[in-house]
C-alpha cells in the first residue's frame, strides 16, 4: 500500500516540475480517468493537456490508505498554486490497481473544498 502512496507523491513531484504528462503515460491504466471539478478526463486527454500547463507548487496531507479487493484507495488533502490554478484546495481520492509488476493508477477524483451541510 505504501508503494501506491509513493506513486501518488511522485505524481505531484512531477507536476511541480512540469512533467505530469509523463506520469500519466507511464503509470496510468489505458482506460484510466480523472474526475475534475469541470468534468471527466481520460488518460489520452490528460497526457495531451498537461503538456501546456506550467508547473504548480503543492502540499499534501497524510493519506488514508484502504485495501479494497487487492487494489489500494489513497485519500488525502492537496493544496496547489500556480498561474493557471491559483489557491486550489481539494480532497483527492485515487485508486491504484496491481498490473503485472507494479501499481497503476486507474482513477483519481478531485473534490474541491466548499460549503456542504452534512
Amino acid at each position: 500500500m505504501d508503494q501506491a502512496w509513493k506513486l501518488e507523491q511522485h505524481f505531484w513531484q512531477e507536476l511541480s516540475e512540469g512533467r505530469a504528462a509523463g506520469f500519466y503515460a507511464r503509470h496510468m491504466t489505458s482506460d484510466g480517468y480523472v474526475v475534475l471539478p469541470t468534468g471527466v478526463v481520460d488518460r489520452d486527454q490528460l497526457i495531451a493537456r498537461w503538456e501546456g500547463h506550467e508547473p504548480l507548487t503543492y502540499e499534501l496531507s497524510e493519506p488514508r490508505l484502504l485495501l479494497v479487493d487487492g487494489s489500494v484507495l489513497v485519500h488525502y488533502h492537496a493544496t496547489a498554486d500556480g498561474s493557471w490554478l491559483p489557491n486550489y484546495r481539494a480532497w483527492v481520492t485515487s485508486l491504484y490497481i496491481w498490473e503485472g509488476s507494479g501499481w497503476s493508477l486507474a482513477f483519481r477524483q478531485h473534490t474541491p473544498e466548499g460549503q456542504f451541510a452534512f
